[in-house]
């Protein structure tokens, strides 16, 4: 490996590091004309970088006392530099030294650490994991950290019950409890969230390979039906967060990366913070030549997020992002192919470009809102304008889509019967205007039209949640939802079968209810049940097939969940434990093949019954700032899933009783974290798959493997306002030859995306204090 000084010259010869001093230049200047009043204060975080709320904050030797706010924000009257006593009832007590005209981002140390203290939105209750019923988990902005900074693979996969694949660079499909068996490409069936709205399109699809991690600072995922609070999808939901409070300072960011295969990233955060408003700017570029054949890369991000304070009870939010992404498409393999050259490309995709290219743009105007004692409302609207195009082997697409959309959510705290009680009510809606065009494809171009529809997509949710306490530490969910959507179909060209044609398809009204009780047994131990009903409806992209004909008789997939949870601490709180047991029944579930032109198609088929074991244990077992290794953490993963069809006969083929293709029986993730002296951090990773089935009769399998990462990060110590980190790591240390990424039911075997061997990274981040 290279070291840091040739990074630099590399970076520099790159022209990454000149255009983040330009990018600096510009947005300091935006900063300083926007926000021009110095101030002194505090903000105040959990390891989460949660924002703490009621924190006493003490100027020694003076009579000056003050309470955070809800957004973790203390104010200081101070005139020379200080030292602050902060107490709070949940974390231990703090002193530090406070400068003036500066602030500062300071993380307390709770009183006891264990998974308990999360604090999750899940179904929008808003409180502690071990009071709501359900498979809910988080990945912070630390843990983030701690894995490759390039991709969120490696992070989201060492959660329990999810599966996250990169096919090729830039190109993901993930996986809850076993959703990608209708996903050959793209998210499916599960609904994302960013910044509170949907990030999912109304027509089902998710382009989530638009986003940077610069974009990303905290994950909330939860598993199984959520249709009662967010609407359609039956794998679960994914909300992303962009901006936490930790995320917000007087502060400019700049790092660089290089890595194996061309890999060159560099990104710019500036944060300018006042008690009234505050400012965050993130640009990002992320480049590679990739580890296979017409394999490249090229992601472009600039996102804006203003935050206003007129009050301590309202916040008015206006966000802006824009993603410009371009990647090669190597297309799957043959067993043969993969064994004469896993690197190699699929023959033709060099041929006909198999790439695409999506340029996209979103603009949110949010409100946050608290009236009255108990009243809490948020509300959001939001446009977006996709520009797409994709030549493949098989044909040459090109759209354009605008979206237009809302949400709303009021919760209220009551006294129902002497018992403490919440209500929340909500909806959201989005509509979509979408052209596509399908070509030919000669040589990389688009040739003669095929075929050209316009598609008109309505999506509404209607929905309502009832939490009550009946009884001490026992808590009763009850949530319901209305849900509706239509495609508005008008073929305007047609020259495959010559017959330009409208036809819309309105799904019948689904209500979605829910059920969740919760109870704590005593402080370290809690039990959950839930159960909930879920619907997916086929996507456009299901419904308006390739080949150019519309998928008419295709229906949604309905199934009902059956959920229960274990929750608690053991060792003196040093371990933390989540166990989860679900039996998920799906009808019509819809599965994906191609035809003899290899073309991917889709039909239902039959019903599902889907079992599982999830667990998830995270360990604290050395914490101590005096010792040279100052913390020492694990996390443990494991998932078991049996799923089967159980009545499903195609062609006169009975694949009833067969394993569903793409979900490893079998899956065991390892992390430990260690901290040292000097501000050394080291990550090793571990993660097992037992082999996957890829076809419905279940006669290919992919290989099982081991696969091991190591990561670390440096903090050079920090010079006045200037704090520098060194980071990198190796994936897949042992050349381990995997997919992480199967086409399932592939035509001519094609079933195999083989994934990079041994990789190497590292990089430089400045972070300066103004």
């Amino acid at each position: 490996m290279e070291n840091y000084s040739t990074i630099l010259k590399a970076l520099f010869q790159s022209g990454l590091i000149s255009r983040i001093q330009r990018l600096i230049f510009l947005l300091a200047f935006l900063g300083i004309a926007v926000f021009a009043k110095s101030q002194t204060g505090l903000i105040l975080l959990d390891p989460n970088n949660e924002a703490i709320e009621g924190a006493l904050v003490y100027v020694l030797g003076t009579s000056q006392v003050k309470v955070s706010d809800q957004r973790g924000m203390v104010i200081l009257e101070i005139s020379e530099n200080s030292k602050v006593n902060i107490t709070h009832v949940g974390f231990k007590a703090t002193e530090v030294m406070v400068t003036v005209d500066s602030w500062q981002n300071l993380t307390l140390t709770p009183i006891t650490t264990n998974l308990q203290n999360v604090q999750v939105e899940g179904f929008l209750e808003n409180r502690d994991l071990n009071e709501q019923a359900g498979a809910i988990s988080t990945i912070s902005l630390k843990t983030l950290k701690q894995f490759d900074r390039s991709s969120l693979v490696q992070a989201v996969n060492s959660v329990p019950g999810i599966r996250f694949e990169e096919r090729a660079g830039a190109s993901y499909r993930i996986s809850i409890r076993g959703s990608s068996v209708r996903s050959p490409f793209g998210v499916r069936n599960v609904k994302v969230y960013w910044n509170d709205i949907p990030f999912t399109e109304p027509g089902g699809n998710t382009f989530i390979n638009l986003l940077d991690l610069t974009n990303i600072s905290g994950i909330e995922i939860i598993k199984g039906p959520a249709s009662s609070i967010y609407g359609a999808g039956t794998g679960g939901v994914i909300k992303l967060k962009s901006t936490v409070p930790g995320d917000l300072n007087n502060t400019i960011q700049a790092s660089g990366t290089i890595g194996s295969y061309g890999l060159k990233k560099s990104d710019l955060i500036f944060n300018q913070l006042s008690s009234k408003n505050s400012l965050t700017v993130k640009a990002s570029i992320q480049k590679s030549d990739g580890y296979r054949e017409h394999n490249a890369m090229d992601r472009r991000n600039l996102e804006m997020d203003a935050l206003f304070f007129p009050n301590n009870k309202q916040t008015i939010s206006l966000s802006m992002l824009y993603s410009n992404l371009f990647y090669e498409i190597p297309g799957a393999l043959n067993p043969l192919q993969r064994k004469e050259n896993r690197r190699q490309s699929r023959p033709g995709s060099i041929d006909k470009n198999a790439s695409i290219d999506n340029q996209y743009w979103l603009m949110k105007i949010g409100q946050e809102l608290e009236w009255g004692k108990a009243w809490k409302g948020k509300v959001s609207f939001f446009g977006s304008k996709m520009d797409f195009e994709n030549p493949f082997n098989l044909d040459y697409k090109r759209d354009e889509q605008d979206i237009f959309g809302g949400r709303m959510e009021v919760n209220r705290d009551v006294i129902l019967a002497g018992k403490p009680a919440s209500f929340v009510v909500g909806a959201e809606f989005q509509k979509s205007s979408f052209l596509g065009k399908n070509f030919g494809n000669v040589m990389g171009q688009a040739d003669t039209i095929n075929f050209e529809d316009d598609i008109a997509s309505k999506q509404s949710i209607v929905f309502g949640s009832f939490q009550i306490e009946p009884m001490t530490d026992l808590f009763v969910t009850a949530g319901l939802s209305r849900n509706a959507m239509n495609y508005d179909i008008n073929r305007l060209v047609d020259k495959v079968n010559n017959n330009p044609t409208q036809f819309n398809k309105e799904f019948e009204t689904v209500w979605s209810p829910r059920l969740g009780i919760s109870k704590k047994l005593n402080k370290d131990l809690s039990v959950h049940f839930s159960v909930s009903q879920g619907f997916s409806p086929p996507t456009t992209t299901e419904v308006r097939t390739n080949e150019g004909s519309i998928n008419r008789s295709i229906q949604p997939e309905k199934g009902t969940n059956y959920e229960w949870n274990v929750r608690g601490n053991l060792m003196d709180n040093r371990l933390s434990f989540d166990m989860a047991i679900f039996r998920f029944d799906l009808k019509e579930s819809i599965s994906s093949y191609t035809n003899n032109d290899g073309v991917v198609l889709f039909r239902n088929a039959g019903k599902n019954t889907q079992q599982g074991l999830e667990i998830q244990l995270l360990g604290e077992w050395i914490k101590d700032e005096e010792q040279p290794l100052r913390n020492l953490s694990t996390s443990l993963s494991y998932t078991l899933h049996a799923f089967e069809y159980e009545n499903y006969v195609n062609n006169n083929n009975d694949f009833s009783g067969n394993a569903l293709p793409g979900t490893a029986k079998n899956v065991l993730a390892l992390q430990v974290n260690a901290s040292f002296i000097y501000d050394l951090d080291v990550n090793l990773s571990y993660q097992y798959s037992d082999a996957i089935p890829l076809n419905d009769a279940n006669t290919v399998y992919s290989r099982p493997y081991n696969l091991w990462n190591i990561n670390y990060s440096y903090d050079i110590p920090k010079k006045k306002k200037t704090q520098w980190e060194l980071f990198g790591g190796v994936n897949n240390i042992f050349d381990v030859d995997y997919s992480l990424g199967n086409d399932l039911n592939a035509f001519g075997n094609r079933y195999f995306q083989p994934a990079p061997g041994r990789n190497y990274f590292m990089g430089v981040r400045l972070i300066l204090l103004y």
